[in-house]
């Protein structure tokens, strides 16, 4: 009870106190924004197809009317039903236009609300980590699941704290429940992990994020809004397939209300086949100091045994360091890196 005798103790607590409830606030209305978001994206997209279909009817009726001359058949009747048809059909596509405009309006309004949401939202994270000695950790595993999974979660367990997994299509998928309903946060990598496939153009990576979305929803009943591109949103590989990509990618998935995750601190488990679990747990640990809130990149294939074996020397070494642990969430900042294409 000495801890609570300490005023500077209780007014920390109550700092935190707050923090948690104006995210948990602003993580709703953000929740509630996005759902406007894809109502009114929804709306604009039928719109769109109908503008389509009375241009089309323009065209066609004025393709006759051009023919009026030439066509001895139709009569004066005919003609003037024809201009009836297509004053119709551009008062039609003027009223379109009217409701494109507004729809556009609105999501512009929506997105910029969002923006300063996210920046809100990061101001508070920074803030929040400058309350600790070394600020929130978030640990997080690309790959996976596989056997190594449920090591892991187990070392976690032990630890009682909290990760973040970004799982792929082609791994133990059967695994997947066990990290949710062990309170870990469930993020979306990719269904293929083939870089040739989906960075070869946006409906491709498009695809691929949904199919993986699907599996997760599959065994979790859970629609994740937090993802990791393959090689992270820098990565110049993609350049070899499509020029931007990554560009259009991080507008995109931003837009459809996708938060994505890169990473300040690697631990380069995944510079060779097998990297010794003491250069893991080094590089974690010396990467991590200076840093007021990391986020650690490590990975949880069949092959990272050495992974694991690294795994409580790092969180025993960062909490030493005043470190705190947490799972992403979508309002989390990003760690986003330089976009290399």
């Amino acid at each position: 009870m000495n801890f609570f005798k300490q005023k500077t103790n209780i007014l920390f607590l109550f700092i935190i106190f707050l923090l948690v409830a104006a995210l948990s606030g602003v993580s709703y209305f953000s929740y509630e924004k996005h759902n406007d978001y894809v109502a009114v994206s929804s709306a604009l997209s039928d719109n769109n197809s109908k503008l389509n279909e009375a241009q089309k009817k323009i065209d066609e009726l004025n393709q006759k009317i051009e023919n009026y001359d030439s066509d001895v058949i139709l009569s004066e009747q005919e003609k003037a039903e024809l201009r009836s048809q297509l004053q119709a059909a551009l008062d039609e596509k003027a009223r379109l236009e009217g409701e494109n405009s507004s729809l556009k309006a609105e999501i512009e309004q929506l997105m910029a609300k969002r923006n300063e949401l996210q920046d809100s939202i990061r101001l508070n994270l920074v803030n929040q980590a400058d309350t600790a000695e070394g600020g929130i950790c978030y640990l997080t595993f690309d790959d996976g699941p596989s056997n190594n999974t449920l090591k892991i979660l187990d070392i976690l367990d032990t630890y009682g704290i909290k990760a973040t997994f970004f799982v792929v299509g082609t791994a133990r998928t059967e695994y997947i429940p066990q990290i949710v309903n062990r309170g870990h946060a469930i993020g979306l990598h990719s269904a293929t992990h083939k870089y040739d496939v989906i960075y070869k153009n946006v409906n491709n990576y498009l695809s691929d994020i949904k199919h993986i979305s699907d599996i997760v929803y599959e065994k979790t009943g859970i629609r994740t809004n937090i993802m990791r591109f393959p090689g992270g949103s820098s990565n110049k590989i993609s350049a070899q397939y499509r020029k931007g990509i990554m560009t259009d990618l991080t507008d995109r998935m931003t837009s459809l209300g996708y938060s994505y995750f890169d990473w300040n601190v690697v631990s380069g488990d995944a510079d060779a086949s097998v990297v010794p679990a003491e250069t893991i747990a080094t590089n974690v640990l010396s990467r991590a100091r200076g840093k007021n809130s990391i986020c650690v990149l490590m990975h949880d294939t069949e092959k990272k045994t050495t992974t694991v074996e690294a795994l409580p020397t790092i969180i025993e070494g960062l909490s030493a360091m005043g470190f705190r642990f947490a799972p992403l969430t979508a309002e989390s900042y990003g760690f986003h890196q330089t976009v290399g294409n």
